[in-house]
């Protein structure tokens, strides 16, 4: 059996679907019962109660489990949280954890939530388990944050100067997450992954207005005008100031300037493009649909724990 953790965020509640697609039985672990419900009609899908930030809850979560894919929310105690399920697993002899981590792990990151992943990544490495590692970049569904800015006026407004960035959907991880989950042969590997085609923020525009029917134009401001902005949209100022390091990493040329596809070559997995994505959002990138699970200025939401 399979356990699936962080099942009701963004890139978990992706891996429960392609579960479900693959007709493949799992567990989802959930620390508030309530949302059991939204797993009711998912075949072959069980939950069960459990805390990752309360270790006693974790071995009857454990209890049966071959292998877990390793999600948590990205907030202050994530490496606390996903050490507490490393070690957990290691005691009640869990044999493989494929932890989705992110592009540019690294302890010396500027941005906070890459030393998270490198801290917890250290751990993984060091325990009595089998590990995989998944390290993909920028989500695609990120850009729907911006969806009420650019309907409101036609501007897309990133502190981006004329980097380019290869962001990945989050459907083609939860891809990756179940081949790696459910076949062997990765073992002690590491996964960079990216989208297929590094684009400018120019070009992200020029696909943006062909789906909304209206242009959409690329406008480059300073950091800390976009960290003003998402404070004065109501996020948190320490996620604001996260996400100014992110931006500010990301305008230099970080490493989600480069196209990674090998997993999905190595998979035969077709990674999704910039353009089939956004035809797929097009409902969304027009203002008739909302995004469930992110947050942005002007959506009724706000997930400040996701700073991807």
């Amino acid at each position: 059996m399979i356990l699936i953790t962080g099942a009701t965020g963004l890139t978990g509640s992706a891996v429960v679907r392609e579960f479900v697609r693959q007709g493949r039985p799992a567990r989802v672990l959930l620390r508030n019962p309530a949302k059991s419900r939204a797993f009711a009609a998912a075949p072959g899908i069980e939950t069960v109660e459990a805390d990752l930030l309360v270790p006693g809850t974790l071995a009857a979560a454990l209890d049966g489990i071959d292998t877990v894919v390793l999600i948590s929310g990205a907030d202050d105690r994530m490496v606390e949280a996903q050490c507490n399920l490393i070690d957990a697993a290691v005691t009640v002899g869990v044999n493989h954890i494929v932890k989705v981590s992110g592009m540019g792990a690294d302890p010396h990151s500027p941005f906070r939530f890459g030393r998270y992943h490198a801290q917890i990544e250290r751990r993984l490495q060091a325990a009595d388990v089998g590990w995989t590692i998944l390290r993909p970049s920028q989500f695609m569904q990120v850009y729907y944050r911006e969806i009420p800015t650019m309907l409101a006026d036609g501007t897309f407004a990133q502190p981006l100067g004329d980097t380019r960035l290869a962001p990945i959907d989050i459907e083609d991880i939860a891809k990756v997450a179940y081949a790696t989950a459910t076949g062997g042969g990765h073992r002690s590997a590491i996964y960079e992954m990216t989208g297929p085609d590094a684009l400018t923020m120019p070009e992200i525009c020029a696909v943006l207005t062909s789906v909304v029917g209206n242009p959409i134009r690329y406008v480059d401001i300073p950091p800390e005008d976009k960290r003003r902005r998402l404070v004065e949209a109501g996020l948190p100022p320490r996620f604001a100031d996260d996400l100014d390091d992110l931006f500010r990493l990301r305008r230099d040329g970080g490493p989600e300037s480069q196209v990674a596809v090998e997993v999905f070559e190595q998979l035969d997995i077709r990674p999704t493009s910039f353009a089939e994505f956004a035809q797929r959002s097009a409902m969304i990138f027009r203002g008739t649909s909302t995004p469930d699970q992110l947050w942005a200025s002007g959506w009724q939401k706000t997930d400040a724990g996701v700073v991807q």
